[in-house]
């Protein structure tokens, strides 16, 4: 946990260690609770320099929905999943999320994170109903 979204989620919400207590393996989910919300991480490679495929994008996206399900959670907002420097293509990973989230009621909204410019701006970029 050093680079990208990792590190962001490290500077962001500390907790690193919780996070690796619970021994997580690709293709698997990873929650921490606050008083306020849940915040998880999706685990699609060993390696911060390794790429995902699809696959296991695929396997972390199944474990990730049947752990909203299981929580009751309906409101998700997320990244543009392994589209940054990890390099996959948006649109199968849209349609991933389609398919696997379709029927079950959870509002999904995407975010995308423009780090250009003289401020950060966190900007709404699609939204699934």
């Amino acid at each position: 946990m050093s680079r990208g979204i990792a590190s962001e989620f490290q500077r962001l919400f500390g907790q690193v260690d919780g996070l690796k207590g619970q021994g997580g393996r690709v293709g698997q989910v990873l929650e921490l609770r606050s008083d306020q919300r849940r915040l998880y991480y999706l685990i699609s490679k060993e390696k911060s320099f390794q790429k995902p495929t699809y696959w296991t994008v695929w396997e972390a996206l199944l474990d990730f929905r049947e752990k909203l399900l299981t929580a009751n959670v309906l409101k998700l907002a997320i990244p543009r999943l392994a589209c940054g420097r990890d390099g996959l293509d948006w649109r199968i990973i849209r349609n991933m999320l389609e398919v696997l989230f379709r029927f079950t009621g959870i509002d999904i909204l995407v975010c995308s994170w423009n780090p250009r410019g003289p401020t950060e701006r966190r900007t709404v970029d699609c939204f699934f109903d």
